[in-house]
């Protein structure tokens, strides 16, 4: 795997997937996504929308970031009620995350409220927006106090019945799937045995406690990709082409 060129993303829900795997380069999905297509990476932790958008390349099913929700980290933030909002300002880090917040708008509120563009900086205390999402670490740390906090993981699952996947390993070609299926899932399995040390290094990053980064990563988030996923993503896609996010 030296020479394999592995991408995935800097928040602390990828670190059980990547544990013990050298030379990982990490940037925010969307970025990802681009370099990916552009031939930076041999596989990558890619966003499920880009998955969809991409559809030809391997999905190499060892390991996923998902969740039967809530996840804690893909938030709306709202002053008031989130079916009432009509300016949203979507992460610009984000993808699939954005995707699933117009999805949810349609199918929930048929509303379509005014879209912006924003980074993950924003505080959501001060935006101007009605709601604000925020993805990743950024959501987990962002202050929540007098705000509706709206999970997006929980309103799908509540809404389906299903689990969301919000990223998934892709290759470049079915070769390649094949060659680092069996690194990748080693990574995962490492990951889980290894728990306490990954909970210490996300605690570290994100300067949360170590008791709510093992519930994150313990009952939050699942890295598992199986049919149910697989089922989620299928479903994911349709919604997406439903709504004019996908040709």
């Amino acid at each position: 795997m030296d020479d394999v060129r592995i991408g995935s993303v800097p928040y602390a829900n990828a670190l059980p997937l990547t544990r013990g795997l050298l030379s990982v380069e990490t940037d925010v999905p969307s970025r990802l996504a681009v370099r990916f297509r552009a031939g930076e990476f041999d596989v990558a932790l890619l966003p499920s929308f880009e998955v969809l958008r991409l559809g030809d390349r391997p999905i190499v099913p060892a390991g996923c970031i998902a969740s039967e929700g809530p996840v804690d980290s893909v938030l709306l933030f709202s002053r008031e009620a989130l079916r009432e909002a009509r300016t949203v300002r979507l992460d610009r880090s984000s993808l699939t995350s954005a995707a699933l917040t117009k999805v949810l708008f349609r199918g929930l509120f048929s509303r379509e409220p005014e879209y912006r563009s924003g980074g993950p900086e924003t505080d959501p205390r001060h935006a101007v927006e009605d709601a604000v999402l925020l993805i990743g670490d950024p959501a987990l740390i962002a202050p929540r106090d007098g705000l509706v906090v709206s999970d997006l993981a929980t309103m799908w699952r509540e809404w389906t019945g299903l689990p969301f996947c919000f990223a998934v390993w892709v290759a470049r070609d079915a070769s390649c799937a094949a060659r680092v299926a069996g690194p990748l899932a080693a990574a995962r399995e490492r990951g889980r045995l290894e728990r306490e040390e990954v909970v210490r290094e996300a605690a570290a990053r994100t300067g949360l406690s170590r008791e709510r980064m093992r519930r994150y990563l313990g009952e939050r988030i699942h890295h598992e990709f199986g049919d149910r996923e697989r089922e989620s993503l299928r479903h994911f896609g349709k919604l997406c082409r439903d709504a004019g996010l996908l040709r």
